[in-house]
C-alpha cells in the first residue's frame, strides 16, 4: 500500500466521514470550491484505488484521478451529482460489471490511456445522460455490439489508437447526436458505406494513421453534416474525382504526411463547393497537383477556398490559374523545390504573409538555388529563349560526351590495372605455360595394329 493511501486511512479516522470534503481536500486533492459544487484534483498522487465514494463530497461535479497508479475498478461506483470523471492514464485493466451504473448523471468520462482490452456487453449501462466518452490507447480489439446502446446524447466519441482493424455500423446505431468522433490509429482499411448513417449530426471525423488505401467515399457521404475530415498518414497514392465525390457540406480538409501520395488528379476537390481550408502538408513524394484539380470551386456563386497549406511536399511547379492566390487569406507553399522560371513569375503577384515567405525558396535553375523568392523581382523569373535553348542543348550534348569518353577511359585503365595485377600474382605459372609452348608437343609412337587376331 502505497504512503498517499495510508495517510487517505488515517485521516478517515481522524476527520470521520462527516468531514468528507476537508479530508479529500486535507489529505489528497486540491479543491475548488463554489456555493452549489465541489471540484477534486486528485491528479498525479500516487493513488492506486479510487477513494470510497463515501468519502466524496455530497456536491462534488468534478473528479481528477487521471495520472495515477490505479489498476481496478472492481466496485460500482455509485453518487448523485458527478458530472464528470477522469481516469486517464492509469493502469486500469479490469472493471466490474456496471462499473459506471450509479453514475446516472455523468456527462463527460475519460478512460484514455489505461490497459483496458475488454469491456462487457453492459460496461456503460446506467450512463443515458453522458456526453463524451474517451477510450483512446488502450488494447481494445472488440467491440461488444450493445456496448454503445444507451448513448443516445452522446456527442463526442475516441476510439483512437486501439487495435480495432474493424468497426461495425451496430455501434453507431442509436448514436443520433454523435457530432465528434476520432477513429485514428485503429488498424482500419474499409468502412461499410452507410456506417454513419444514423449519426446524422456528425461534423468531426478523424481516420488519420489507418490503412486507407482509397478514400472511403461511400461511408464519408453517409454522414451527411460533415464539416471537418482528417485522413492524413493514410497511404493513398492517388486523388481523384472520385475521392470526395458530393460532399458537399465539408469545409475544413486535411491530407497531410501522406508517405505514398503522388498525384492528384483533375476535379479532385470540384464537389468540395464549401471547402474553407485545405492541408496538404509534408507528402514527401507529391510532385503532381493538376491545373484543373480546383475546378469549378471559385466561380462567382460559390464560397471560395480561404486558407490552401502545400508545405513541405516534392512541387517543383503549380498552374497560375489553378488557385487565385492574390484573394486567399493563408497560401502557404514554402518548403518544396521550386523551378524558379518564367512559369513560376506569378507566384510574385500572390500577398504571401512573411511568416509563409521564411522558408519559399527556388531550388532550380542553379543560379537561383536556395534563393527566397520574396527577396527575387520577376525579372529574375526567366526563360531561355530559343538561340539560348539551342546553345544550351548543344553545351548539355558536349557535356554528356565529354562525360561519356571519360567514364570509358577510366573504365579501359581499370581493366588494364587488373590484368597487370593478375599476370604479376600469377607470373609463375604463366612463365611455365610459355616454356611448354615453346617446347612443342613431345614425341609420339605408333604401333601398327595387326590385322589377324591368329598372329597376336
Amino acid at each position: 500500500m502505497t504512503p498517499i493511501n495510508i495517510v487517505f486511512i488515517i485521516s478517515t479516522l481522524i476527520f470521520g466521514i462527516t468531514n468528507a470534503t476537508n479530508h479529500l481536500c486535507a489529505s489528497v486533492c486540491v479543491c475548488e470550491e463554489d456555493t452549489h459544487s465541489v471540484k477534486l484534483d486528485c491528479s498525479r498522487v500516487y493513488l492506486s484505488i479510487v477513494p470510497p465514494m463515501e468519502h466524496w463530497p455530497w456536491n462534488i461535479t468534478h473528479m481528477d484521478l487521471s495520472f495515477n497508479n490505479i489498476t481496478a475498478l472492481d466496485y460500482e461506483l455509485s453518487h448523485n451529482t458527478i458530472e464528470v470523471l477522469d481516469l486517464s492514464h492509469n493502469r486500469i485493466k479490469y472493471l466490474a460489471q456496471n462499473a459506471f451504473g450509479g453514475l446516472g448523471h455523468l456527462k463527460y468520462l475519460n478512460l484514455a490511456g489505461n490497459d483496458i482490452q475488454q469491456f462487457d456487453e453492459n460496461g456503460f449501462f446506467g450512463l443515458e445522460h453522458l456526453k463524451s466518452l474517451n477510450v483512446s490507447s488502450n488494447g481494445l480489439s472488440f467491440l461488444p455490439d450493445r456496448l454503445f446502446y444507451f448513448f443516445i446524447g452522446l456527442q463526442e466519441l475516441s476510439l483512437a489508437d486501439n487495435p480495432l482493424v474493424h468497426v461495425d455500423p451496430i455501434h453507431f446505431n442509436r448514436m443520433i447526436n454523435l457530432r465528434w468522433l476520432d477513429m485514428s490509429s485503429i488498424g482500419v482499411y474499409s468502412l461499410q458505406p452507410n456506417i454513419f448513417h444514423p449519426a446524422g449530426q456528425l461534423e468531426f471525423l478523424d481516420l488519420s494513421s489507418n490503412d486507407f488505401h482509397e478514400v472511403p467515399t461511400d461511408a464519408l457521404r453517409s454522414a451527411k453534416m460533415l464539416n471537418h475530415l482528417r485522413l492524413s498518414e493514410n497511404p493513398l497514392d492517388v486523388l481523384d474525382k472520385k475521392a470526395f465525390r458530393k460532399l458537399s457540406t465539408l469545409e475544413v480538409l486535411e491530407l497531410n504526411s501522406m508517405d505514398f501520395l503522388k498525384t492528384v488528379e483533375e476535379g479532385t476537390f470540384s464537389d468540395l463547393t464549401s471547402l474553407r481550408v485545405l492541408e496538404m502538408n509534408y507528402n514527401r513524394f507529391l510532385s503532381s497537383i493538376h491545373p484543373l484539380a480546383f475546378h469549378g470551386l471559385f466561380n462567382q456563386s460559390r464560397p471560395t477556398l480561404q486558407e490552401l497549406d502545400l508545405e513541405g511536399n516534392f512541387l517543383n511547379f503549380l498552374d497560375q490559374f489553378m488557385v487565385p492566390c492574390a484573394k486567399m487569406r493563408k497560401f502557404n507553399v514554402q518548403r518544396n523545390p521550386w523551378y524558379c522560371d518564367c512559369n513560376l513569375r506569378w507566384i510574385k503577384e500572390c500577398d504571401i504573409q512573411k511568416v509563409y515567405a521564411a522558408d519559399l525558396k527556388c531550388h532550380l535553375p542553379r543560379k537561383l538555388t536556395d534563393a527566397l523568392i520574396v527577396d527575387l523581382n520577376e525579372s529574375d523569373f526567366e526563360c531561355p529563349q530559343y538561340g539560348d535553348t539551342q546553345q544550351a542543348e548543344s553545351a548539355h550534348h558536349h557535356e554528356v560526351v565529354v562525360r561519356s569518353m571519360s567514364i570509358g577511359l577510366a573504365a579501359g585503365l581499370l581493366v588494364i590495372i587488373a590484368f597487370g595485377i593478375a599476370v604479376i600474382f600469377k607470373w609463375k605459372a604463366v612463365k611455365t605455360w610459355y616454356r611448354r609452348e615453346r617446347r612443342g608437343p613431345g614425341a609420339v609412337y605408333y604401333v601398327k595394329a595387326r590385322a589377324n587376331p591368329r598372329e597376336i
